[in-house]
């Protein structure tokens, strides 16, 4: 019988305001129309992990959102000195909306409803082959989101192959 590659899946890590006791802080309560924030930095480990991780973000919108606008996914990676996009290893407002062009851009949460106060979610396949991890959010839509520390969050589950 074939070897099977199976998914084998890990526990997620989440990025979100502190008042949800995330594995890094990312502040997004009220993240203002074009403006964009960086997490903190998380570190993977010097030990063997997973290279394929499923990006999960869940957003709230403040106001009543326009149906096809986005709020970005990004990924600076950094091995320890230089992250991409030298935006800095501490949750912050995004310094430049140019600095996106040096990190990964994993996808966009489309706004698909106009309510408030509603999940709005999208989750996405990528790669991470450095050590250390940020999560960037740019909310390019014309709306606010809601202002919460308990609604909004990008989470990164860990998906390793398993040979059988």
């Amino acid at each position: 019988m074939a070897n099977l590659i199976y998914k084998a899946i890990e526990t997620a890590l989440v990025f979100a305001d502190s008042a949800q006791t995330p594995d890094a802080n990312l502040t997004l309560s009220a993240l203002a129309a074009t403006a964009g924030r960086v997490s903190a930095r998380h570190d993977l480990g010097a030990a063997s992990s997973a290279r394929q991780y499923e990006v999960r973000a869940t957003f709230q919108m403040g106001t009543a959102g326009v149906v096809g606008e986005a709020i970005d996914i990004y990924l600076s990676t950094s091995d320890g000195t230089n992250p991409d996009g030298e935006e800095g290893a501490a949750d912050a407002a995004l310094g430049s909306a140019n600095s996106l062009k040096n990190m990964h851009y994993v996808g966009s949460v489309i706004i698909d409803t106009t309510s408030t106060n509603t999940d709005i979610t999208a989750s996405f396949l990528t790669e991470i082959n450095a050590r250390y991890v940020s999560v960037v959010v740019y909310n390019s839509s014309a709306d606010a989101l809601r202002t919460d520390t308990g609604v909004h969050s990008v989470k990164l589950t860990p998906v390793p192959s398993e040979v059988q």
